[in-house]
């Protein structure tokens, strides 16, 4: 991870549901619709050819009230992984 830039997969449709906290992401490469919670929407958002760690510690700063840093950390790892899974994000070495 420290080695991988992220960024937002081509061609996704979507659409903010600020009214519910969630962000709906289309993705057509494999059809199907995503809903965001709060933090992958955040890291969605911060995923723009960064680095897995300067957006893990952005991550872990916006939430510094809320979790422990070393768990915030995890939760933004773990959350980048899953959106690349997903076809949301996309993954390249740095």
């Amino acid at each position: 991870m420290p080695d991988t830039l992220y960024s937002q997969a081509p061609d996704l449709r979507i659409r903010p549901v600020e009214a519910a906290g969630s962000l709906i992401v289309f993705t057509p490469q494999r059809p199907k619709v995503h809903w965001l919670n709060l933090a992958g929407w955040y890291l969605f958002e911060l995923s723009e050819g960064v680095s897995g760690e300067a957006i893990a510690a952005d991550y872990a700063e916006a939430v510094a009230e809320q979790i422990p840093h070393e768990a915030a950390l995890e939760q933004a790892r773990d959350c980048l992984d899953d959106l690349v899974e997903r076809g949301i994000l996309l993954a390249t070495p740095a």
